[in-house]
């Protein structure tokens, strides 16, 4: 995330075809590999929300005090606060990685169409 806000002033800073559709490219190899990280978060966010569970069910027996379906979600969600955190910067990553790759195809349109004009004058 911090690299794409990093970023974000150079692609307004060229007038390049080349250097944008270079970046294109940079930003579609980094969504292959966010995707993958979301992957694994979710995976990981998975297995810790199973083991809560686990938890609170040995708890709520061995203890004999049942919990409602509500309150145990809500005991679950702030059990996996760190690996849900992870996924959602992950999904918001991957979802701003696609917005700037359209936002650069936009500009290239933009700049493809200004060259045209520009021949033709």
């Amino acid at each position: 995330m911090e690299w794409l806000e990093a970023q974000a002033e150079s692609y307004t800073a060229t007038q390049s075809i080349a250097w944008l559709i270079d970046q294109m490219g940079a930003l579609c190899k980094s969504l292959a590999f966010v995707n993958g990280q979301m992957a694994v978060a979710k995976k990981i966010l998975n297995k810790k929300k199973v083991g809560a569970y686990n938890s609170l069910v040995c708890s709520s027996v061995a203890n004999e005090i049942y919990f409602s379906a509500m309150l145990a979600k809500d005991y679950i969600s702030a059990k996996v606060e760190q690996e849900q955190y992870d996924y959602d910067i992950c999904e918001r990553c991957s979802r701003t990685v696609l917005h700037t790759i359209e936002a650069l195809r936009t500009c290239i349109s933009a700049l493809k169409e200004e060259a045209k004009v520009t021949n033709y004058q």
